[in-house]
């Protein structure tokens, strides 16, 4: 699947085990040149700091960059803050300068801020799980259409299976990313005619920092162990394993290439069917 003189961003791609340094190594491995982008600097939630989670924003991107060089491709690292209107008009502004051109963008960034029943939820978290996921998505997508038109490129947003399968106390970070969904199709039918296409990937649970971090947390409040924990669940996806970053990537990969040039505005979960079985 080649890509060779396309070149990609990638948001969110700066923890070393995590889904957008997975997606930024396999495009270029597939020919593309790379720009990976995250915050500067990421501080821990509160709820994160209870479990020892070093949160892993901006800590990888130079080794994505050290891998992708090594690929033979060009790579570049460029932190945004993507709640900043002005870090996002400068993270495009820089890439283009630098780049010359924009065929690939790939919005990972993301999270989950507070978590509680929807009567008892922190108003400013709510508001902030909506500003990462949907509203840093958005401001991406905008300032980066201009140059994906002229080059009739591809838009891949990093939804989650939670758009779609639902758990309680977590109701902004489900709403936020059942709106990524929404975006994506919007992006479909506006720009497709353009020669854009859009899509938004649903990743079941994945296995990352993030996720090792989730699993440790569940079993100290269940007070279950944590080996139990992962069984049950891979007792529940009928693949019988957890997810790989690379699964995710994988799927992106192709999305970007023109073996899927027929393809567009789709949702599509990459769960090994964990949702179909009972409720997520």
């Amino acid at each position: 699947m080649s890509l060779e003189e396309k070149v990609a961003l990638i948001t969110g791609a700066g923890s070393p085990n995590g889904i957008g340094h997975a997606i930024a190594i396999n495009l270029a491995e597939n020919g593309a040149d790379i720009v990976v982008s995250d915050i500067e600097q990421g501080e821990p939630t509160h709820f994160q700091k209870m479990f020892g989670y070093d949160y892993g924003a901006h800590k990888g991107l130079d080794k994505a960059v050290s891998k992708i060089t090594t690929l033979g491709r060009k790579a570049q690292a460029i932190t945004a803050d993507i709640t900043k209107t002005e870090q996002v008009k400068n993270l495009i502004k820089t890439l283009i300068k630098d780049f010359g051109h924009l065929d690939i963008v790939v919005n990972v960034a993301g999270g989950a801020w507070g978590s509680n029943y929807i009567d008892k939820y922190d108003e400013k978290l709510w508001i902030k799980t909506f500003d990462v996921n949907l509203f840093g998505t958005f401001r991406v997508v905008k300032y980066a259409l201009p140059y994906l038109i002229k080059r009739k490129g591809t838009i891949v947003n990093i939804s989650s299976i939670a758009a779609i399968s639902h758990t309680e106390y977590l109701s902004a970070y489900d709403a936020s990313k059942a709106g990524i969904v929404s975006l994506t199709a919007s992006l479909a039918i506006e720009y497709g005619p353009k020669g854009v296409r859009s899509f938004a990937i649903l990743p079941g649970s994945i296995e990352t920092d993030l996720y090792d971090m989730e699993v440790k947390a569940a079993s100290e409040i269940l007070n279950v162990p944590a080996d139990e924990l992962v069984k049950k669940e891979i007792e529940v996806c009928p693949l019988h394993r957890i997810g790989q970053p690379i699964d995710i990537a994988q799927v992106v990969t192709f999305l970007c290439s023109e073996k899927a040039s027929f393809l567009n505005g789709i949702a599509i979960p990459v769960t090994g069917g964990t949702e179909l079985r009972y409720p997520y």
